[in-house]
């Protein structure tokens, strides 16, 4: 049985483990990034110990940046394609490997019945667990991504003070960005290390990475 068949067809895992479901494509490398995260982070001694995952890594989505400003096509169809490939594969629960995508997140909350595990809440949850306390973040991400809020508003609500780049060191992430998905992450390096050390040398405790290909550079 492959998984393409109905959730109702599929048998059930050995284990209580819940498949996850991950949207990506949004780059295609930050989506391989985050699948190798969850299987460093699994303390397994065995294949079935792993979580089991289930990837729609299909990078023919519009531009999220380009849709927010209004100036290209909406990447919600093709997402939701995904979201229904997926639950439709037996996920039970949904991850968007793309911070921006996450402009759409309540929409794609609407279409189902997984939960949606949410990029920024995670942020924010590993956050109030360090120690020492946080106290400030460089916030380092796309220019939607930032303008968006969606991590600015929930640190905010906790006090904590957030730097974010001026235009010189912006537009340089921008060319980071770009450099990464086009596989070239040294030229990325280039660009982005200066940056995050120039924000680290203004007094941040932590820098939150927004942007799923800093991650593939940090």
């Amino acid at each position: 049985m492959g998984i393409f068949a109905k959730r109702d067809g599929i048998p059930p895992l050995s284990s209580n483990l819940r498949r996850v479901g991950i949207l990506g494509g949004m780059g295609p490398a930050a989506t391989v990034d985050l699948m190798a995260k969850v299987l460093g982070a699994t303390p397994a001694t065995r294949d079935e110990d792993h979580v089991p995952l289930i990837v729609w890594n299909v990078p023919q989505v519009p531009g999220r940046p380009a849709a927010i400003r209004g100036e290209g096509p909406s990447p919600l169809p093709a997402m939701l394609e995904g979201v229904r490939f997926l639950e439709g594969a037996g996920a039970t629960a949904l991850a968007i490997a793309c911070n921006t995508a996450h402009h759409w997140a309540a929409e794609l909350r609407q279409a189902s019945s997984m939960p949606l595990l949410h990029i920024a809440d995670a942020t924010i949850d590993e956050i109030g667990q360090r120690e020492p306390a946080v106290r400030s973040v460089a916030l380092l991400g796309t220019r939607a991504t930032l303008a968006l809020g969606i991590y600015s508003r929930p640190l905010e609500a906790r006090g904590i003070e957030i730097h974010v780049p001026e235009e010189v060191l912006q537009a340089a992430l921008d060319r980071a960005i770009t450099a990464v998905k086009a596989g070239d992450l040294e030229g990325a390096r280039t660009e982005f290390v200066p940056v995050a050390r120039n924000m680290l040398e203004r007094g941040a405790d932590a820098v939150v990475l927004g942007c799923t290909e800093l991650l593939l550079i940090a």
